[in-house]
């Protein structure tokens, strides 16, 4: 009986071990060989493991410890920070008082340097004022009195008409006058050229230096004549004939015949011929015969010479220096008698010819 029910044993284990095999295979559970019993098999002897609940607590414990001690060293650090912060902060107030004294102090400086440098500056101003006065006080006072007046080179103009326009008195300061002034108001008489006016403070006398245009030429105006000079400025108008030639045939309208202006531009380039023509007859002898001038046609001037009862026909006066010899020659030639000369061809081709008046 014993043996059959061994053999029972062992038939069933093992048909139970297939099973669980077969389930475990199936079910794909992990065995535990240290909590299963398996029939048929001894027990394996169990091994002491220290607990793992009670590990887990030491663990714990130990973490906490340094948890704690870690805690305790920041706090401690924290607490550095914060007494070094708020020695920084101390530090910091007090740096900032310390630069705020330091910027209220070196303010302080700065205004009372202000106050300095405007009370030296009002000082100096002050003085300045008290000398400026001074000085204009000393230069207006009559120490500097004009006592007399000298007019020089002046020929067609008095001396009382250019010291009349130029606003200057005796026995009134000397500086109370402007040069620039008295010079433009003398410059606006058409006879003067030019002006100089010189203090002369020593001697208590104003020196005027005038250049005056000199009238050359005259214009038939109406009944009157207009002088100009040689620059075509008009000078002055008046019923008194100078012993000066008359330009006939000018295309200047009436209406800019002033004292002042001048001739326009047409006249102007007629007036350069005429300059010549006078010119190279004084040169050639012929001073003051010429009376009058034909300037209408720029192909042929036409000079006239009443002294002599002759008209010259000069043409455009391209060879003057060659003409006036003719002239000249002819009028000695035909001394006393009427007429015309003709000299407006080509001299080195013909001859110069005169025709007598019937």
């Amino acid at each position: 009986m014993a043996k059959s029910e061994r053999k029972r044993t062992m038939v069933y284990s093992n048909v139970n071990k297939k099973a669980d095999s077969r389930s475990a295979f199936h079910n794909n559970d992990i065995i535990d060989l240290n909590n299963e019993i398996i029939i048929g098999l001894d027990n394996f002897p169990k091994r002491n493991y220290p607990n793992k609940h009670k590990k887990n607590i030491n663990y714990k414990k130990i973490n906490n410890g340094q948890a704690k001690e870690n805690l305790k060293k920041n706090i401690k650090s924290n607490n550095t920070s914060d007494i070094y912060t708020k020695g920084n902060q101390f530090n910091e107030s007090k740096n900032n008082t310390i630069t705020m004294k330091s910027q209220k102090t070196t303010n302080v400086k700065l205004s009372r340097k202000k106050i300095r440098t405007i009370r030296k500056m009002s000082v100096l101003l002050v003085l300045n004022i008290c000398l400026i006065a001074g000085i204009i006080y000393f230069f207006l006072s009559p120490v500097f009195d004009v006592k007399a007046i000298e007019i020089l080179n002046n020929n067609n103009i008095t001396s009382e008409q250019i010291i009349n326009s130029a606003g200057i008195k005796t026995n009134e300061n000397t500086f109370k006058f402007s040069k620039k002034e008295a010079e433009k108001k003398i410059l606006s008489n058409p006879y003067i050229e030019n002006v100089n006016i010189d203090r002369k403070i020593f001697d208590n006398k104003v020196e005027i230096n005038v250049q005056e245009r000199i009238a050359t030429l005259m214009l038939e105006y109406g009944n009157s004549y207009v002088y100009i000079n040689n620059q075509g400025y008009i000078l002055e108008i008046s019923t008194v004939k100078l012993d000066a030639p008359i330009l006939k045939g000018y295309v200047t309208p009436l209406d800019q015949i002033k004292p002042g202006n001048r001739l326009n531009k047409d006249d102007l380039g007629r007036l350069e011929t005429v300059l010549s023509i006078i010119e190279t007859a004084n040169s050639n002898g012929l001073d003051n015969l010429i009376t009058q001038i034909d300037i209408s046609d720029t192909n042929n001037y036409i000079m006239i010479l009443e002294s002599e009862d002759k008209t010259v026909y000069l043409g455009n006066c391209s060879n003057l220096a060659a003409q006036m010899p003719y002239v000249k020659e002819m009028i000695e030639r035909e001394k006393g008698r009427e007429g015309e000369l003709f000299v407006n061809m080509d001299l080195n081709n013909g001859r110069a010819v005169f025709r007598e008046k019937v």
